[in-house]
C-alpha cells in the first residue's frame, strides 16, 4: 500500500500506533458522558401524522425513515466496502471501522467515543431486536438525535469535515440543547423535553450548508509501511464543489435536499401550531437504486420504513432525477448524404458535480 491512495468510502490504512492521528480536535478519550442521544421513536411520536393547510402530508418521520439517511446504516454497499477494508487491512481492521461509522452510525460511535472506546461496524450488526444501548443507536443511522444536537462550533471549517461535528457531552441528559430553526414556547417546550430529554434552542446553523458538510466532505487518508500519511485523497466532496459554484449565496444543500412547504403547516401533532415554509425532511437525492434495494430486502437488512414509504421515496428521488438534475437539449443539422448530425448538450443544474460523491458514481 505504500505510497498508493485508495477510494473506497472512509477507506483509511491505519496502524494501532497512529489512529490517534485521526481522533478530531475536541475528539480525545474521556470519561462517559452518559447518554447523549435519544432513538427516533422517541422524536416521530410528536413529528408524525402532521397535514400542511393543503392537505400535504408532511409528517417528518413518515418522510425521514425510507430515506438513505435513516438506512445509512442498513445501506449493503457501504457494509461490503467496509467489510473489504479489513479483508484488505487486517491490522487495521478497529481503525477502520471507527472511521467509517463517524457518519453512518454517527450516534453509536460518538457516544463509544465518550466513554473511551472506539466506534464498531459490524459488532453492531445484523441489524434487528436488541437490547443493547448502542446497537440501537447504530440502527437509528443519521436521526433527529445527531443532525440536531450538531452545535455552531467549526462548522465550514476543515476540522469539521469528515465526521468531525461537535455534540455537547458536559451537560446532563435532561438538559442538553437540540436546536431547530422555530423558536418554542414555554409549554411546548416543556412537552418535548418529557418526551426526549432534550431541550428545544432556536438556531440558524442547521439550515447551512456547512451543517451538511460535516458528513458530506470525506478526505481520505493513506499511510506507508512504517505508519506515516503519505496522501489525502478528497474522496466525497459535494460541499466543496457546492462552494466554488454560482450556486453558494444563492441556494443551501437543505434547498435542495429538504425543500420547504410552500403553505403553513404544523411542526408536530401535539399542541400543533401551523409554521411557514417548513423543510420536508425527504433528504431527496439520486440513489433509487439502493431504496429499492433495501425495500427488496427488508427482512434482511431490517428495514424500518414501510414498503409504501419506500416507493413513494424511489418514485421522489426519481422525479427530482428527471426534473431538476439536469437539463438535456439537442440540436440537429438537416440531414445530408444519408447522415445526421446532433449535438446534444447536459447543463447541470445541481450545485454540486452530477454524479457526486462516491467514486463509483463516476
Amino acid at each position: 500500500m505504500a505510497g498508493r491512495t485508495r477510494g473506497l468510502l472512509a477507506a483509511v490504512v491505519l496502524s494501532a500506533a497512529s489512529a490517534q492521528l485521526f481522533v478530531h480536535e475536541g475528539e480525545a478519550r474521556r470519561p462517559s458522558a452518559g447518554k447523549l442521544f435519544p432513538t427516533s421513536d422517541a422524536c416521530l411520536a410528536c413529528h408524525n401524522r402532521l397535514t400542511s393547510s393543503r392537505g400535504e402530508d408532511v409528517s417528518i418521520g413518515a418522510a425521514w425513515r425510507p430515506s438513505m439517511m435513516a438506512n445509512s446504516a442498513r445501506d449493503p454497499y457501504w457494509q461490503a466496502a467496509v467489510r473489504r477494508e479489513t479483508l484488505d487491512h487486517p491490522m487495521a481492521r478497529s481503525a477502520i471501522q471507527d472511521e467509517c461509522s463517524k457518519c453512518h452510525m454517527p450516534m453509536a460511535r460518538y457516544q463509544a467515543h465518550a466513554e473511551g472506546s472506539r466506534g464498531q461496524v459490524f459488532a453492531h450488526l445484523p441489524i434487528g431486536p436488541s437490547a443493547a444501548e448502542l446497537d440501537v443507536l447504530a440502527a437509528d443511522g443519521v436521526s433527529c438525535g445527531i443532525c440536531h444536537q450538531i452545535r455552531a462550533e467549526r462548522l465550514g471549517k476543515q476540522s469539521s469535515f469528515s465526521g468531525g461535528f461537535v455534540v455537547d457531552t458536559q451537560r446532563a441528559w435532561g438538559r442538553r440543547e437540540v436546536f431547530g430553526r422555530f423558536a418554542i414556547d414555554r409549554g411546548r417546550t416543556r412537552v418535548m423535553q418529557s418526551a426526549s430529554r432534550l431541550r428545544p434552542s432556536p438556531s440558524g446553523h442547521l439550515q447551512r450548508s456547512e451543517h451538511c458538510a460535516t458528513c458530506h466532505t470525506l478526505i481520505t487518508h493513506t499511510l506507508d509501511a512504517r505508519g506515516e500519511v503519505v496522501a489525502e485523497l478528497p474522496e466525497q466532496v459535494p460541499y466543496l464543489e457546492w462552494r466554488h459554484s454560482r450556486y453558494r449565496g444563492r441556494r443551501s444543500c437543505q434547498s435542495c435536499h429538504m425543500p420547504r412547504t410552500q403553505d403553513a403547516a404544523p411542526l408536530a401533532s401535539v399542541l400543533p401550531r401551523l409554521r411557514p415554509e417548513l423543510p420536508r425532511h425527504v433528504f431527496r437525492g439520486g440513489n433509487f437504486f439502493m431504496l429499492r434495494l433495501l425495500n427488496r430486502h427488508r427482512g434482511e437488512l431490517g428495514v424500518q420504513g414501510l414498503p409504501a414509504e419506500l416507493a413513494t421515496s424511489v418514485q421522489r428521488t426519481l422525479d427530482h432525477l428527471r426534473t431538476s438534475a439536469a437539463a438535456v437539449s439537442t440540436a440537429c443539422q438537416p440531414v445530408a448524404e444519408g447522415r445526421l448530425a446532433c449535438s446534444v448538450s447536459i447543463r447541470n443544474l445541481a450545485g454540486h458535480k452530477l454524479p457526486t460523491a462516491y467514486p463509483s458514481r463516476r
